[in-house]
């Protein structure tokens, strides 16, 4: 089949897309005339592997083929949320991925519960998964299983070789995976094919107004004024879109009137932005990105009021030394990443620990961090932790967490913030974050397993665990350990499982029997 346009852009060693426009096999039969004008294929490449390559009946084939027009019109008018929205459409631990999350929005199609609740909420699963998922704009067509999402300072690409309704003998042949890009690596590339197609289709067909109204909605997103939007995106306050762009824009005229204009640019300014997306958003986005999508007007005043009281021109980091931003790695688990991250540490800074004791407190102390306490009306929000050029390094634990009044949580939570202030700095220099159940679920994985290995490293398990009276996989033996390593029974079990030291089912058998309120 003769190419009669083709574009391709990016690297297929990081991200790239291929499109080409072919001639339509049924000769317009079958179609509109602007749809059969955009028969065509196309390609994504991520990491070297071609996401479009799939098997259809035995045959190899290396794009995918279908009419092009609904996939375009679908990038242009899901961009901003396509590479700005982080939030997954629910606080779910076992979603890591955008396509853990698509996974999670058919199993609840399926789901017969009449409930109005859970009709709502069946249908913010289908929105969101129709914002971020390729598939819903294939129109009858063959393409592969795609999401993409904001994560912090990156574009997550995740992707699965699921099979679909009405694709018998169609097998994708990438196994399951997700990688992390810059925002311009993906943004360019996809911006560039979407423009020169929807350029290429109206000039094929000057009086389509649905390829007119294509090369609008491209032309619009290189308009300056969507850079709000897009913060907006990333700040996530709320479920639908008009509410999200209200909330966001309540919340920055309430920080002009907080702050003086320096602290409101330090903390609500727009950050690093080309033409088609932001880069590196500003601390409040990335704060409050990470909190419940409904969370109260009051919290988010004092969210808010944390960022701007804590501006400092010219901040003291005395993390600095010891801080690098550190991706989160597909390849690994985030409790292994966490403990390797933990374990350097250690070796670069053991001998600030005096005794068998890891005092958390006392290192943040010396080390200049803020610490205080704020309360909060969400009792599942434990800790917010910031820096940045214009911020210390912050930590301000919620005393309305239900784990608040446990010296031991806060240790383990203190570990935890530790994590992030060292290791999730946006582009190396800047973090703001909120720890909950709808932070990053990777991200806080990592920063448990980061505080437990902190807390309880190899040489102080192994002497605790020799002291013990009783078998490690008893109740009577985890409770000895723990109060030695002074940490939760429950963590305690995790590490140990984590480790080797007990099996699963061993794991499974004893966290009900040593379960704490509010322990990790």
């Amino acid at each position: 089949m003769s190419v009669r346009w083709e574009r391709f852009a990016g690297d297929t060693a990081s991200f790239a897309v291929r499109l080409a426009f072919l001639h339509d096999p049924d000769k317009g039969a079958a179609a509109s005339p602007d749809m059969a004008e955009s028969w065509g294929a196309f390609q994504i490449w991520v990491r070297g592997v071609n996401l479009c390559a799939h098997a259809d009946s035995g045959e190899t084939l290396h794009s995918s083929h279908w009419y092009l027009l609904p996939i375009l019109e679908w990038l242009s008018a899901n961009w901003d949320p396509l590479l700005h929205e982080e939030r997954p459409p629910a606080a779910t631990p076992s979603i890591r991925t955008a396509a853990e999350a698509g996974g999670m929005a058919s199993a609840m199609a399926l789901d017969a519960s009449g409930d109005a609740g859970a009709l709502a909420d069946r249908e913010g699963q289908w929105e969101w998964n129709r914002r971020h998922a390729l598939r819903t704009a294939r129109d009858g067509g063959i393409v592969p299983d795609v999401r993409f999402r904001r994560l912090r300072d990156r574009v997550e690409i995740s992707w699965t070789a699921a099979r679909f309704a009405g694709a018998e003998g169609i097998d994708f042949l990438s196994p399951d995976g997700t990688e992390y890009a810059a925002p311009a690596a993906v943004a360019e590339p996809l911006h560039e094919v979407l423009a020169c197609a929807a350029e290429w289709l109206q000039k094929r067909l000057p009086a389509s107004e649905r390829c007119r109204a294509l090369v609008d909605s491209v032309g619009s997103l290189r308009s300056v004024e969507r850079t709000e939007e897009r913060s907006a995106w990333i700040a996530g306050l709320g479920t639908a879109w008009d509410r999200i762009d209200e909330r966001w824009r309540e919340l920055r005229d309430l920080g002009r009137s907080l702050g003086s204009s320096k602290a409101f640019e330090a903390a609500f300014g727009s950050g690093r932005s080309n033409d088609v997306v932001v880069e590196g958003s500003c601390g409040a986005a990335l704060l409050f990105g990470s909190v419940s999508p409904t969370i109260t007007g009051d919290d988010a005043t004092e969210l808010a009021r944390l960022l701007l009281d804590a501006y400092d021109p010219s901040p003291v980091d005395g993390l600095a030394d010891l801080s690098f931003d550190e991706p989160i790695d597909p390849s690994l688990r985030p409790w292994t990443h966490g403990y390797l991250l933990a374990d350097d540490l250690l070796d670069r800074i053991g001998d600030e620990f005096a005794g068998s004791r890891v005092d958390v407190e006392a290192l943040l102390d010396r080390r200049g961090v803020s610490l205080s306490e704020v309360r909060l009306d969400d009792p599942d929000l434990r800790a917010v932790a910031f820096v940045g050029g214009e911020h210390p390094p912050t930590i301000v634990l919620n005393s309305n967490h239900r784990s608040a009044g446990s010296a031991r949580a806060r240790r383990f939570t203190l570990a935890h913030e530790l994590c992030h202030l060292l290791h999730d700095r946006s582009h190396g220099t800047r973090l703001a974050m909120a720890s909950g159940p709808w932070a990053p679920k990777a991200i806080e994985q990592r920063a448990n397993a980061f505080a437990a290995w902190l807390l309880m490293p190899p040489d102080s398990l192994n002497s605790a665990i020799a002291g013990a009276e009783s078998p490690i996989d008893s109740p009577e033996g985890v409770s000895a350990v723990a109060g030695r390593l002074d940490v939760s029974r429950a963590t305690l079990v995790e590490h140990l499982c984590n480790l080797g030291y007990i099996h699963e089912e061993a794991r499974d058998e004893l966290r009900p029997r040593v379960g704490e309120s509010g322990s990790r």
